[in-house]
């Protein structure tokens, strides 16, 4: 079942207005939900899966119900339940029945957001499955619950994640469009933080996103910050603020040294890669708003 979109509204320009880059990935993503196919978006933490389900749901003016998987998630929890109290007085019926989150984007016609799928107990898959398949799930006592037009099913996957998740049964994938999206360049970077902070600072915006891309595909981590990083140290500081050396160090190890995980193999912290890091950017600039710190 395809979703029908309003001939008049510009989808993918008003999806690219909200989400810097990923062109690409928007067309793609636009393509299969014209076609009522579901989709996986696979990448790192902080590399905007979640945004682009939501600029997707606010183009297409569709409800955006959304479940965060993990090992608590049963397929009861994702279709729904009846509340007991009502039961006893009322008996089983649709008055009685409260949706979860899988049932109600049925209901509503919207788009059905399951965010880290891979964490989420193999029942809950199944239960998914069927309403992928079918287009409807069989409540009991109650009967089929049936999708309306434009709903449709977006999943999100960290592959870089390994704790605590479960493997994607081969079903699952058979049935869906995998796009896949990695860490924005420096320059797209840069945009998000421009977008999503209260004030554009130039430099220090730079500074800030320029820390992050050093943690990607450092040889000393397994794990790098994200845009969110950048923004959170960049909102940290008043607009125009000097930029003393110990105050940003001590502020990205706020921000980054949670984000950021070493490797075994390292004998470093990480708070010393970070510092290491913020040194090395700044030996970098030439500006009479940053003050170094003295040797």
């Amino acid at each position: 079942m395809s979703v029908k979109t309003n001939p008049s509204t510009d989808v993918f320009g008003e999806v690219c207005k909200k989400i810097v880059g990923r062109t690409k990935e928007i067309r793609l993503m636009i393509r299969a939900v014209e076609r009522g196919l579901p989709i996986i978006i696979e990448g790192p933490v902080g590399t905007g899966k979640t945004e682009m389900a939501k600029a997707l749901s606010l183009s297409l003016d569709l409800p955006f119900v959304r479940v965060d998987g993990d090992d608590s998630l049963t397929s009861i929890k994702l279709k729904g339940w009846y509340d007991p109290p009502l039961v006893l007085e009322k008996g089983f019926s649709r008055e009685t029945f409260i949706p979860g989150p899988l049932t109600q984007a049925m209901e509503d016609g919207g788009i059905f957001f399951y965010n880290e799928v891979n964490r989420a107990p193999s029942e809950t898959i199944n239960a998914v499955l069927t309403a992928l398949d079918e287009r409807l799930v069989t409540i009991p006592q109650l009967g089929e619950i049936v999708a309306k037009e434009n709903f449709l099913t977006i999943f999100t996957y960290n592959p870089q994640d390994t704790v605590a998740t479960n493997p994607l049964p081969r079903a699952f994938y058979d049935r869906c469009i995998w796009i896949h999206v990695s860490h924005q360049s420096l320059e797209e970077m840069i945009e998000i933080v421009k977008m999503r902070t209260s004030y554009d600072d130039s430099l220090l915006n730079e500074i800030s996103c320029t820390v992050v891309q050093a943690t990607l595909n450092h040889p000393e981590l397994e794990m790098s910050s994200t845009v969110r990083g950048a923004i959170q140290l960049v909102e940290l500081f008043k607009e125009g603020e000097i930029i003393e050396e110990d105050i940003l160090l001590e502020r990205a190890i706020a921000v980054h040294s949670r984000k950021i995980r070493c490797k075994t193999t390292t004998k470093k912290t990480e708070i010393q890669i970070i510092e290491e890091i913020v040194s090395k950017v700044l030996a970098n600039y030439e500006d009479e708003r940053i003050i170094r710190k003295k040797e």
